[in-house]
């Protein structure tokens, strides 16, 4: 999954993006080179593009596996042989995204204009995993930087998707390291998260997708500057101080949602280990006693 995510990041730095709201029921298709696509959702299916022994691995999807209305997204797990992004994203994998490819020249534009604060995205699916296989589905919310000519991610839902043979409703909470308007957001779902366990037709169907609800501003806004991580990046520790009395201990997430650990604050601020941590984005988020959620933020850990 590292390597997906490295691939949104790519591909949420270009300057295009889509200009329509993503059609989360997928009722629309449109004709696309050699395949269809769902209207303002990319598939990996571009990877037939760019070399015809690559496989397509996201299709039309009816009858018992829509979830409502006429069609839903199946994305089925292939082995591509000739992937031009080994770098960036895994041979063994199927995937669709918000956005779109223009192939010549190659270019990304990568999810459409939302200026919101949802506290969740939500969505029916049902996975069919080949072996122990695991899909997954992630959803940011950015902004454009002018000072760096980039966007900053400043908010991220994700949800692992084991075996779940009949359509399931999942709803994915989406944490917040910043107290700033998106204006994009991007979706992205795979049907193989990890390479090494990655297994040839698995597939996921997926359909009615939503961002819902509304993240506030004002409480956030009055921890900022009075809760500090450090090092940031880490490596073999961080640090996390608050300020505050009702901060009584800290859970930590990675970016696709799941929990790493929860540690007590003493003395108001608390050391973690994070030598077994592995490379990459994770959200630290602070509670009080009764558990309800004081501050949200995030660092990395680079080796």
């Amino acid at each position: 999954m590292k390597k997906i995510i490295i691939l949104l990041f790519i591909l949420t730095s270009g300057i295009l993006k889509s200009t329509a709201q993503p059609n989360g029921g997928f009722e629309n298709w449109v004709p696309e080179y050699t395949f269809e696509s769902p209207q303002h959702w990319q598939t990996f299916n571009f990877l037939s593009l760019l070399d015809s022994q690559n496989p397509l691995s996201a299709f039309k999807a009816t009858g018992i596996d829509k979830h409502s209305g006429n069609y839903a997204l199946k994305l089925k797990t292939v082995y591509f042989p000739n992937n031009p992004m080994p770098d960036y994203m895994d041979d063994t994998t199927g995937g669709a995204y918000t956005g779109k490819i223009n192939p010549s020249p190659l270019s990304f534009s990568v999810g459409f204009p939302y200026t919101w604060r949802p506290g969740k995205m939500e969505f029916w699916g049902k996975y069919q995993a080949v072996g122990g296989d695991t899909a997954a589905a992630l959803v940011y919310l950015q902004k454009w930087n002018d000072s760096t000519g980039a966007r900053d991610t400043i908010a991220l839902g994700g949800t692992n998707i084991t075996t779940t043979p009949d359509y399931t409703f999942f709803s994915v909470n989406i944490t917040y390291y910043s107290t700033e308007l998106p204006d994009t957001a991007a979706i992205i779902f795979v049907s193989s998260k990890h390479n090494d366990i990655a297994r040839v037709n698995s597939t996921l169907f997926i359909d009615d997708v939503s961002l819902t609800g509304w993240v506030g501003v004002d409480e956030q806004k009055s921890y900022e500057g009075k809760v500090k991580s450090f090092p940031n990046p880490a490596r073999d520790e961080i640090t996390i101080v608050s300020q505050f009395e009702e901060a009584d201990h800290v859970e930590i997430t990675d970016v696709s949602g799941k929990l790493i650990g929860s540690y007590k604050i003493q003395n108001y601020k608390v050391i973690i280990n994070t030598s077994a941590f592995a490379d990459g984005i994770y959200f630290h988020t602070l509670h009080d006693k009764k558990d309800k959620i004081l501050f949200k933020g995030k660092f990395s850990v680079v080796k």
